[in-house]
């Protein structure tokens, strides 16, 4: 287990460095543009602030170096999902239609991944309790969706909004939880970000139902 991790770390390392490398070679104030992010231009550089899940992170250019006023320290993932967002964001406008992991185009390959790492945990937490769901949902700055017994919107990044929707487990059925994404996502996130951002959003919401 010890190895999986180190071998999961070195890979995230390298992943981060590409991402560095890549963007490096971006216009920052386009990159903002386009993704629904803010520009500053001052005496020490250039400054992208992108809004993750509300909270506002600081990327300084050319070092590439991030900070954020509610947080100590910015997790390696985190860096990760803000340079692969900023690096693949295309400004392609949100479309209003929601769908499924499985339906976004290569989805279907990795569907079962997604499954084990995203929505399962979520259904063993929460199914028997929507209400504690929706509870966690609005603590998290959800904004209820209105559908199955529990559902709610959040908003990963500027261009990509989340809806979850849960319901309930009976003695009949088993509970269903469902992530569905805007049909713009791929413009802005690869398949590979899509469920690391889901896997974050579970732990974040498993997480805040203990506190």
């Amino acid at each position: 287990m010890r190895h999986m991790e180190i071998t999961k770390q070195k890979n995230y390392q390298q992943s981060f460095d590409l991402a560095c490398a890549t963007i490096k070679g971006m216009n920052p104030e386009e990159r903002a543009k386009k993704a629904g992010a803010d520009y500053q231009k001052g005496k020490d550089g250039e400054r992208i602030i992108v809004h993750f899940f509300s909270e506002p992170y600081h990327i300084q250019f050319p070092q590439i170096e991030f900070s954020s006023p509610g947080k100590k320290i910015v997790s390696l993932v985190t860096r990760i999902l803000l340079l692969h967002y900023l690096i693949r964001a295309d400004g392609n406008p949100m479309a209003g239609n929601w769908v499924a992991y499985k339906d976004i185009p290569g989805g279907l390959l990795y569907a079962g991944v997604f499954a084990r790492r995203v929505t399962e945990p979520l259904q063993r937490k929460f199914g028997r309790s929507a209400r504690l769901f929706q509870e966690v949902g609005t603590k998290s700055g959800g904004e209820p969706a209105g559908i199955g017994d529990s559902s709610f919107i959040l908003k990963a990044f500027p261009c990509v909004p989340l809806q979850y929707i849960l319901w309930e487990g009976d003695d009949e059925f088993p509970p269903s939880a469902q992530l569905l994404f805007d049909t713009s996502v791929d413009h802005y996130l690869t398949l590979e970000d899509i469920v690391v951002l889901g896997q974050v959003t579970t732990g974040r919401l498993i997480n805040r139902a203990l506190l």
